[in-house]
Formats: structure tokens, sequence, C-alpha cells
């Protein structure tokens, strides 16, 4: 692992390209409807449930990473935009795009409820499995 000399942020490789610090989460939900920052909030402590996770969050984007991206989330101003990477592609109408890279496949959806947002956790654990070294 590399440790960022100037924000203490590690790394698989050396000298990783990144923006120093993690932000602030609380940004990116700031004048948002309540029920986009609902979903938010559940995802965020899902995802913190699973283990050791850094959160890093700009402007209107929120990436959660153990040792890489396992989960990234864009906030709109109705839902919260979810790209799930795994190891497989998985048939759900709930996903709007899949792409396969050769290394993972992300799966990306938009999430407006608490309920949508259940269909779909253990798809985000699998990633954080996943994105395990």
């Amino acid at each position: 692992m590399w440790l960022c000399p100037k924000c203490d942020r590690e790394f698989t490789r050396k000298n990783q390209r990144h923006a120093c610090g993690t932000g602030n989460r609380a940004d990116v939900v700031r004048d948002r409807p309540q029920s986009v920052v609902e979903v938010y909030n559940a995802i965020e402590k899902f995802v913190r449930d699973l283990g050791k996770v850094e959160i890093v969050a700009r402007e209107r984007y929120v990436l959660f990473r153990s040792s890489r991206i396992f989960v990234d989330l864009s906030i709109m101003k109705d839902a919260v935009r979810i790209a799930i990477h795994i190891g497989r592609r998985v048939k759900n109408p709930v996903f709007t795009k899949i792409v396969d890279d050769g290394k993972q496949v992300t799966h990306v959806a938009k999430i407006g409820s608490i309920g949508e947002l259940r269909e779909i956790e253990p798809l985000i654990e699998e990633a954080y499995k996943f994105s395990q070294p």
C-alpha cells in the first residue's frame, strides 16, 4: 500500500493519481429533497456497516472505496444515481446501463426510494467484497 504524503490517504498503487482529501459529504445533499437525502443516508449507513470504507465526496459525487472504489453515486434532483462495480453481469430491470470493461462490470441505476435500494443491497455487498485485495 502507498500512503499519500500530503493527505495520508492509502492506495494500492504508488503515486496513485487522486484529489487529496475526502471532501464534505453534507455538501452533496445540501438543498436536495428529503427523499434524496434519505436514500443517500441509507446507502451510506449500509456501506459503513460492511466494514472499513473511505467516503470521498466532491460536489454532487460520492465514492465509496475499500482498497478500490466499489460504488459511486451522483446526487440528482429527484434520485441518487448509483454505479455498482462487481465481477459479473446481473440482469435486472432496475439497471439502466451495464458496462463491462474486462476487469469489472458496472451496473447503473437511479434509486428514488428506500424500497428500490433494498433490492440492490446484496449487489452493493458483493461489490464491497469484490473490491477487497
